[in-house]
């Protein structure tokens, strides 16, 4: 499926799965081929906005009050001609829908991998260490229905260049 892209806008390719997913591994990979294609760009993470908009809770209801906050500074940055790869956590449909309502210019991206694994590897082990509000085990997570864009990371040998290449092909493939 094509997207029709707003050449005056920023676009924001939302990078959206479990913490230890690879999101932030993938955003840094594919900045210097996104930034060469569409222009101005910078890698956010939700972590970046939570700290700089001073948003500490993590219980579904926050994670969704926050999504009105950062959509709007996300928003802005597109309306500047800024492309964002933003990584979040998410798996939340109603946060999710209010980001692509918000922008126009909206590349929606989900890394699928199996929490367990992830647990195994032991990645992310500060996050999962915690007692509550941890997605995937005390908040039921709400998987994206029909993203632009999948990507599977199985943890394999080689697998960020292959994950690197699967994306940037596909971004080529949707956008006009």
């Amino acid at each position: 499926m094509k997207k029709k892209i707003n050449k005056n806008k920023g676009i924001v390719f939302w990078i959206e799965g479990f913490s230890g997913s690879g999101k932030s591994t993938i955003s840094k990979s594919i900045l210097k081929k996104i930034e060469k294609k569409f222009g101005k760009t910078v890698v956010l993470s939700g972590d970046h906005l939570r700290k700089l908009f001073s948003r500490n809770k993590f219980s579904k209801k926050e994670r969704t009050k926050n999504s009105y906050i950062f959509s709007d500074f996300l928003k802005f940055l597109t309306k500047n001609k800024i492309n964002i790869i933003y990584s979040v956590v998410c798996l939340n449909n109603k946060a999710r829908r209010i980001y692509a309502n918000k922008i126009e210019n909206f590349v929606s991206i989900y890394i699928k991998t199996d929490i367990r694994k992830i647990i195994s590897l032991k990645k992310k082990k500060i996050v999962y260490s915690k007692k509550k509000n941890i997605l995937g085990i005390d908040i039921k997570p709400e998987y994206p229905r029909t993203p632009d864009i999948i990507i599977e990371n199985d943890f394999s040998k080689n697998n960020k260049k292959k994950m690197t290449s699967e994306l940037i092909n596909k971004i080529n493939k949707i956008l006009k």
